[in-house]
């Protein structure tokens, strides 16, 4: 809005200058258009401020999610880029780490599978490895 205000500041300036105004009367609407930018940019302050609360709160309540997300993504995109694992495991993330589901054909597979998770994973996260072995 402040944008959009300026330029129509600065396109009446200019018209008047082109229709010959004196010099008090463009003075007076220069001072006019900065007083007017002034008290929209101390509205626009004021509103950032009132909302700031409201946004620290949303993104207390966002990075659990996110943070989940990012886990269980990660975790896929390793077992994923495994040629020895199926790329059936299912990755479930929490706060806490996640816990793998799924079919794979052998002991090997599901160890691998959970070794793989657990070095994705940062310090402190578990897995929990509930694979099933389908021969």
């Amino acid at each position: 809005m402040v944008t959009r205000y300026t330029i129509l500041v600065v396109l009446a300036l200019i018209s008047l200058l082109w229709s010959g105004c004196s010099q008090q009367t463009i003075n007076s609407a220069n001072k006019d258009a900065s007083h007017d930018l002034n008290v929209a940019g101390q509205e626009l302050k004021k509103v950032g401020a009132e909302a700031k609360p409201a946004l620290d709160k949303l993104g207390k309540e966002v990075k659990p999610q996110a943070d989940k997300l990012d886990l269980g993504a990660r975790v896929t995109a390793a077992l994923n880029s495994n040629a020895n694992l199926p790329h059936t495991i299912r990755v479930d993330a929490d706060t806490t780490g996640v816990r793998l589901r799924g079919n794979v054909k052998d002991a090997h597979q599901k160890a691998l599978a959970g070794k793989v998770a657990q070095q994705t994973l940062p310090d402190g996260k578990t897995v929990r490895n509930e694979l099933t072995v389908k021969a």
